[in-house]
């Protein structure tokens, strides 16, 4: 099994082009022997100077931790400010591969339709990368789920919710907005937990945006947050998380783009992971999702159905529990209404009329939804190409039918 920096030394390897294009540079960075993990210690590069280091939660004093540092200035890769106002008194310093907003929209466009999902995988290969690279950006599907889990739609799907379990954090722009979200919602207290997964290779970079974030997210609450290791479908893994939370199972499960590898291995290995960590009495999931595959990410929520769990749109259960279902005006659009029985369903007229009646500006032509692929995204401009991706994301509320 490769060591969390041999992982890293190996995607950097794998993707070297893509790197030096964008002015990032792989270091290893000796741990001094007396540092353990959440130390700070300073290292000096020959070249780069002064640097200040925290050790990550895997690594221990003596062993070898891989950084990606922006070449042009010497800091630590890029970041992504993910403003939460007004609903939350929050901004989101998130350091990602990504160096700006529109470098994160441009990566979705080129990677629309060729798998992987944001930091997760059913099982290791030491003949393969367990990552190809999104768990290190912030995707847009994570920025407009962190803007729901803090807004007054979402407080009634939260409320009096004390441990929160998230799949696939990547950056962890949603597992914080959430922890944001909980922290304010006046039940926090010492034994709150947040936790925050996804694979080993993944945990330095989610682990530092934690450290950087955490102060301001728990705001005194007494709210614990932590970044831990968790394959989906991975037995032994869910049961160390399930330990880290103090033995019970979570009341609220978050996520999004979960759904980007559409590999049916991959959806009934989230499954059941949910279902082995869920509370099923008193717990709730929220998963924003943003359509690619249509009936191969179908297959999750078929597999949930099957497993005793109910999808609905989360607006729809918010409304359903009398909460709050705010009617702001969004620039780029309204989220689609259909459910997922139907989105993208050759079976589902009302599916066919969406697609056929929703419209969209490619290289100056006028062209519906369902004749817009891959190729067809690269000549949309930019806001048209937002508005067009809002079409296919929706965010979905679960829960264990009674």
């Amino acid at each position: 099994m490769a060591t969390p920096s041999e992982e890293m030394k190996q995607f950097a390897e794998k993707n070297a082009e893509q790197l030096a294009n964008d002015g990032l540079r792989l270091i290893s960075i000796p741990i001094p022997a007396d540092k353990v993990p959440g130390d700070e210690f300073t290292y000096v590069h020959e070249e780069l100077g002064e640097m200040e280091v925290v050790v990550p939660e895997d690594h221990k004093g003596g062993d070898t931790m891989e950084l990606l540092l922006d070449e042009d200035d010497g800091e630590d890769i890029g970041s992504v400010e993910v403003d939460l106002t007004p609903h939350c008194d929050v901004n989101l310093n998130l350091v990602t591969f990504a160096l700006d907003d529109d470098e994160v929209g441009l990566d979705e466009k080129k990677e629309e339709g060729e798998g992987g999902e944001e930091g997760s995988d059913v099982e290791e290969d030491d003949d393969e990368d367990e990552t190809d690279g999104t768990n290190f950006m912030v995707w847009p599907a994570g920025i407009k789920m962190a803007g729901f889990v803090v807004s007054p739609t979402a407080k009634v799907l939260i409320k009096d919710k004390t441990s929160m379990l998230e799949l696939g954090s990547g950056c962890g722009v949603t597992g914080l907005a959430t922890a944001a979200a909980l922290a304010r919602d006046g039940r926090s207290n010492s034994s709150a937990r947040a936790i925050l997964t996804d694979l080993p290779v993944a945990l330095p970079v989610l682990t530092k945006n934690i450290r950087e974030n955490e102060e301001a997210v728990s705001a005194g609450s007494g709210l614990k947050i932590s970044a831990a290791a968790l394959a989906w479908g991975d037995d032994d893994q869910a049961k160390e998380v399930l330990g880290a939370a103090g033995g019970s199972k979570f009341d609220l499960i978050v996520g999004s783009d979960l759904l980007f590898s559409s590999e049916k291995d991959t959806m009934v290995a989230l499954s059941k992971t949910i279902d082995s960590l869920l509370d099923p009495e008193t717990g709730t999931i929220l998963m924003a999702t943003r359509w690619r595959e249509y009936d191969e990410e179908r297959v999750f929520f078929e597999e949930m159905e099957r497993l005793g769990y109910e999808f609905v749109l989360a607006s729809q259960r918010s409304e359903a529990l009398r909460g709050s279902v705010e009617e702001v005006e969004d620039p780029d659009g309204k989220e689609c209404a259909l459910p997922w029985q139907e989105f993208g369903s050759e079976k589902s007229e009302a599916s066919k009329k969406y697609f056929a009646e929703t419209k969209f500006e490619v290289n100056g032509e006028e062209r519906c939804l369902n004749e817009i692929g891959p190729i067809e995204q690269l000549g949309m401009e930019k806001g048209d190409f937002v508005r067009y991706d809002l079409t296919h994301f929706q965010i979905y509320a679960g829960y264990k039918s009674k």
